[in-house]
């Protein structure tokens, strides 16, 4: 008889233990505020997604100053599968990058939590490239050639910040390596 293997898989609904830490310090706000800001989350969007209407709403809301084409880049920048949606992990990363309170230090910190997959509290090639991706969508830069590939400015980072040799690299050797990398630092705070 064949035994199929059961993969417990993460509903998009969840608010994982994780993703509370990360909004806790995104918004300096109590676990008890954000629990009740993840279950209108979940109420307001049963399927754990925000429609692109309901975000150029959402960003409009949040940002009065801007129009329509600002929240339709700002939706492509963080929509990081491209469905055209905006699923409550997603929603995390753009709560990190457009936090106002934060100076650059918490930002990056932030944005490391986020792009810590495999929450093992390091940053691999793979995962930093898909950060810098992400980063060059949300400030539109489309030329991602030869000293502008996020591999390769990936392998050159922790290259340089390595200590251990393992090719990978810690939170702090992130915020500290970001901080004086100016293109890194361009696309995450351009006004700082």
């Amino acid at each position: 008889m064949e035994q199929k293997k059961i993969i417990k898989q993460r509903k998009t609904t969840d608010l994982t233990p994780k993703e509370l830490a990360i909004l806790r310090s995104a918004t300096k706000t109590s676990d008890k505020e954000i629990k009740t800001w993840h279950t209108e989350f979940v109420h307001k969007y049963p399927d754990g997604k925000i429609n692109k209407e309901a975000f150029v709403k959402l960003y409009k809301d949040l940002f009065p100053n801007s129009d329509d084409a600002a929240a339709n880049a700002a939706l492509e920048s963080v929509d990081t599968n491209h469905d055209g949606e905006l699923s409550f992990n997603e929603f995390l990363f753009f709560s990190a990058v457009t936090a106002r309170g934060a100076d650059l230090g918490e930002r990056l910190e932030m944005i490391f939590d986020v792009w810590d997959v495999t929450d093992d509290g390091q940053l691999d090639q793979n995962e930093l490239a898909h950060l810098i991706s992400a980063m060059y969508d949300r400030a539109r830069i489309k030329d991602r050639q030869g000293d502008k590939n996020p591999h390769a400015i990936a392998k050159n980072i922790i290259g340089k910040l390595d200590v251990s040799g393992d090719r990978k690299i810690s939170k702090d050797e992130f915020v500290k390596g970001c901080k004086t990398d100016e293109t890194i630092r361009k696309l995450l705070a351009p006004d700082q």
